[in-house]
């Protein structure tokens, strides 16, 4: 069996999220977020390390910015595959990245304003990243899926969706890949919210599995107990 993992984003950062599985000639790419750190905005117009169009299919952890705020920009340059996602990850996704494009069109026609009242020119065109129109274009790709029902991505990978605790939706994927008879299982945790919050149910707790990729985000402190 050929599994590959690549880290595309959030590593040795926050935001950014993007973690590709190769397993069986099959791409799976585990969330497509944006860069939100000041310092590392630039990295959102930089080329995906891989051509979108050879991607099978995105699983999408839940809908916060650094999560899914780069399928626009995946979908223009060529995906067609399908976006699985809980059913309230979906909607969720669709409010923040409309959102997100009409703040970055208002962002590039003031840019232009101001280079305009300036009399200059930047070295590159202002533009914004993604646009309205193709923030709506990732809509028909979204797939809805339920909590811990196995979705067949092809005939050796499967993916499951368990609840993380973190925001509305918000899941830890599990994905089985088989090949020969030898089977493998990965783990991404996507963010992690607490137990004993309302609205939300409390992160599935597993026993095993072969790679687990876990959010270490706040993983040097010790959490106090909220109740106290």
């Amino acid at each position: 069996m050929l599994l590959k993992l690549r880290f595309l984003g959030a590593a040795g950062n926050v935001t950014g999220s993007r973690h590709l599985l190769e397993a069986n000639g099959t791409r799976l790419l585990v969330d497509c977020g944006l860069y939100q750190e000041r310092d590392l905005r630039e990295r959102n117009w930089e080329p995906f390390p891989i051509p979108p169009a050879s991607i099978n299919a995105v699983l999408l952890t839940h809908a916060h910015l650094d999560h899914c705020g780069l399928l626009p920009k995946l979908v223009r340059e060529g995906f067609k595959g399908k976006i699985y996602c809980t059913t309230a990850t979906a909607e969720i996704a669709k409010i923040i990245l409309l959102d997100s494009a009409k703040l970055l069109e208002e962002d590039a026609e003031h840019k232009l304003k101001r280079h305009k009242k300036e009399g200059r020119t930047g070295p590159y065109p202002v533009l914004p990243l993604y646009t309205t129109e193709d923030a709506e274009a990732c809509f028909p790709l979204f797939e809805p899926v339920q909590y811990k029902q196995p979705i067949e991505i092809n005939s050796s990978i499967e993916a499951a969706f368990y609840d993380a605790g973190h925001v509305l939706g918000s899941s830890i994927i599990k994905v089985k890949a088989n090949y020969n008879g030898e089977e493998r299982t990965i783990l991404f945790s996507g963010d992690i919210g607490r137990p004993d919050k309302p609205f939300v149910c409390d992160p599935t707790v597993f026993e095993k599995a072969d790679y687990i990729l876990v959010e270490s985000t706040y993983g040097d402190r010790i959490h106090h107990d909220t109740k106290n």
